[in-house]
């Protein structure tokens, strides 16, 4: 060993008999947070990603789920290159369902269940949950942000924060972004289908009830020789006229 590498780890030992001592004279153990590094705290502005969904209804946030799926079945299909896989695949749809249908919050927008949860509603395992959430989210479908917390042993030996759930959260300006310039059309088509909902709706509050359209129609009579003469004195009145 040259008298360079030879004086390099002497330092490199040093330094860590220096952190041991320093650790044992705090009366803690070495140690790392095990949280990813791109993680922020639960409580920060860049954890703050949740918001209502629709008009935050129950009936309003499952009929844009609704909206939001079809779109989604729509762009697997669509897509799908010869040869290929579909970009989304039935586990990116089946685990984008669950998400939207049993774990949101429609008032709130909290969407973060563990991938063990999941893995449980879905019956996928870790590895197909983890590879399905990152194919909406290379396609724009969903994006989270990973979050860590403060752990009960402040102060204490061991870490001092650990991994928490990711709050997931729904872009639209986002939808298609694996297309590049063609995914505008993916947004306008999700404003289509959120436009054609709501037209509906509005025809169905518009229209009249069955029980105003058949109060407007005349009355029939049960006795068919009753209703063959109101038959010939309707047309008689029609011809004189």
């Amino acid at each position: 060993m040259s008298a360079g590498a030879e004086a390099r780890a002497i330092a490199r030992e040093t330094r860590k008999l220096l952190r041991d001592a320093g650790g044992k004279l705090g009366n803690r153990k070495r140690g790392h947070d095990p949280v990813h590094r791109y993680s922020y705290d639960v409580d920060s502005r860049q954890a703050d990603v949740f918001r209502p969904v629709a008009d935050g209804t129950v009936a309003g946030g499952l009929a844009w789920a609704d909206d939001y799926i079809r779109l989604a079945k729509e762009y697997d299909i669509i897509h799908k290159k010869k040869g290929e896989r579909s970009p989304l695949m039935a586990n990116g749809i089946r685990v984008l369902e669950a998400l939207l249908r049993q774990f949101l919050d429609f008032k709130t927008g909290q969407l973060d269940p563990a991938l063990t949860s999941l893995m449980k509603v879905t019956a996928l395992s870790k590895n197909a949950v983890v590879d399905a959430l990152h194919r909406l989210k290379e396609h724009g479908f969903l994006d989270w942000v990973r979050r860590s917390e403060k752990t009960t042993k402040v102060g204490e030996a061991g870490p001092q924060r650990q991994q928490a759930t990711n709050a997931y959260h729904f872009d639209i300006g986002r939808l298609g972004k694996a297309l590049g310039d063609a995914g505008k059309a993916v947004r306008s088509r999700f404003l289509n289908l959120r436009e054609a909902r709501r037209r509906r709706m509005a025809q169905t509050l518009t229209a009249p009830s069955p029980s105003l359209l058949a109060a407007s129609e005349p009355p029939k009579s049960a006795d068919p020789t009753m209703e063959a003469i109101l038959q010939r004195i309707a047309a008689g009145i029609e011809a004189r006229v």
